[in-house]
């Protein structure tokens, strides 16, 4: 019996010296005695449960994590430096947007709405504002045929200069009046002392109003303008590629125009002029084959710089005439005269006029001159 009592107080001993005074593991856990290792896992600590709604001595309350409210957070903006608002700043805001609502008022013809805003004090500069594509309100009023609108802004001071300004591609208001053949607001626009100007302008292709009026073949519009002044400057003006205002009406077959331009160029310097390709308005002619204007071009004289002028390849109007096979307007360059310098003209290649229909299948068309020149 002793000796079962001495063997539990043995194990008592054992357990004590194993477990530390708070009840964590001995760092000799899972080691025999003597400190050899063993393959056998530690023992996994006591975990020493707490009583419900205990806490330890001097501990903070285990309160969960809030989100601070939003009343009681802290204001960074009162740290920040305030913005100043600039009085220029501000101003331009308000022109800008005034001018913005003038435009859309007067694309929907909004007569009211264009009358508030153009009773404002800075009006000017509404009126003088511009779009994204460089317009202002009186080229709008031109797009949206408005002549009346457009009266009151030109009522506005130095709204004259408006009428010079280059919006989308570089065009002025004119030049869309010019354009969309609006003959009442040109009268307006070249009713102001700047009317000149506004004829010689040239937007960003180097076209002018009256280059614009002729390829669409607005004739009142053409009628207005060289009525005008500055007409021979109009006359002179070529675009970037060379294009006159003849040259756009022969290729238009706008026969009427033609024959307007040409009344008004007695110097024939629209006849004279040539395209980067060397092309004149009669060659032109000739390569469309558009034989009433031929003829009116004929009759305006100027025939040996006509007849003779050659394009880049260094051929003549007959050559063009003759590649086609038109047979008209071959006749009329023969009997126009120069017809030996015709014929004997020669291109890149040099073939004359006569070699070229024979390539291009023609035989006939000049019959008649190889009868003669066998004789």
């Amino acid at each position: 019996m002793q000796s079962l009592v001495n063997a539990g107080a043995n194990a008592q001993s054992a357990a004590a010296t194993t477990m530390t005074h708070e009840g964590a593991p001995s760092s000799r856990r899972g080691q025999p005695p003597g400190g050899v290792v063993t393959d056998r896992p530690p023992i996994p600590a006591p975990v020493m449960m707490q009583p419900a709604g205990a806490q330890a001595e001097g501990a903070e309350p285990d309160v969960p994590w809030q989100a601070p409210d939003e009343e009681a957070s802290m204001d960074v903006e009162m740290f920040t430096e305030p913005r100043l608002v600039d009085d220029d700043d501000s101003s331009k805001g308000i022109i800008r947007k005034a001018g913005a609502d003038l435009k859309d008022a007067i694309r929907q013809n909004q007569i009211a709405r264009i009358n508030d805003i153009l009773a404002m004090d800075e009006v000017a500069s509404i009126v003088a504002s511009r779009d994204d594509s460089g317009c202002t309100a009186i080229h709008h009023a031109v797009l949206a045929n408005a002549p009346s609108t457009l009266a009151r802004l030109l009522e506005v001071r130095d709204a004259a200069n408006q009428a010079l300004v280059r919006g989308m591609g570089g065009q002025t208001p004119l030049h869309m009046a010019a354009r969309t053949g609006c003959v009442a607001i040109a009268n307006q626009l070249l009713a102001l002392p700047n009317a000149t100007n506004q004829l010689q302008a040239c937007d960003d292709q180097r076209m002018g109003a009256l280059q614009y009026a002729c390829s669409a073949g607005h004739v009142p519009m053409v009628d207005l303008l060289l009525k005008s002044s500055a007409v021979d400057a109009q006359l002179a003006m070529q675009n970037k590629g060379g294009w006159n205002s003849l040259m756009f009406a022969v290729a238009g077959d706008r026969i009427g125009i033609v024959a307007r331009l040409l009344a008004a160029d007695p110097h024939g310097v629209q006849l004279k002029a040539a395209k980067h390709d060397g092309y004149t308005a009669m060659m032109i002619g000739a390569a469309t084959g558009n034989l009433k204007a031929i003829r009116l071009m004929l009759n305006a004289g100027h025939l040996k710089e006509q007849l003779l002028a050659v394009d880049e390849d260094k051929r003549n109007s007959l050559m063009l005439a003759s590649i086609r096979g038109l047979k008209e307007i071959v006749v009329e360059f023969l009997r126009a005269g120069y017809e030996q310098e015709q014929l004997a003209q020669q291109d890149s290649e040099r073939s004359n006029a006569v070699a070229l229909a024979m390539k291009a299948g023609y035989s006939d068309l000049y019959a008649p001159q190889r009868r003669r020149a066998a004789q």
